[in-house]
């Protein structure tokens, strides 16, 4: 059985916990104020650079002889929507929006990157 002090400890912890977390997810978002943009890399050479805003929508299509990828943007976020490799884990990845998330086509060598125009102090991103 928790004594009064016990349960006071695990409260006061708790707190703690949750208030990181609150602290975590508002920097996250913060984040979203400041202009970020997609770069697109096909064999390390820049593509296109697209910014992401709310309201901005629109499909990119990178195809050449051998494979193609559709990549989606919009409302602050982008994904690839459709390819034709194989294992299609570049499809599966889904919408991403804070940098530095990346979504990256190795049959094709296609990065997809979210990049911000101040660096944020992240060093991790677990979804």
């Amino acid at each position: 059985m928790l004594t009064k002090a016990d349960k006071y400890l695990v409260a006061v912890l708790l707190l703690f916990a949750l208030t990181g977390i609150g602290l975590n997810m508002y920097h996250l978002t913060g984040s979203s104020d400041q202009e970020r943009n997609v770069v697109i890399t096909v064999n390390g050479q820049t593509v296109k650079t697209i910014p992401l805003r709310q309201g901005y929508v629109g499909e990119f299509r990178l195809g050449g002889d051998h494979g193609f990828n559709l990549i989606e943007y919009e409302n602050g976020r982008v994904r690839i929507k459709d390819a034709d490799c194989p294992d299609q884990i570049c499809v599966r990845s889904g919408w991403i929006s804070i940098p530095p998330q990346q979504i990256v086509c190795l049959p094709y060598r296609v990065v997809v990157k979210v990049v911000a125009a101040s660096p944020i102090d992240v060093d991790d991103i677990v979804r």
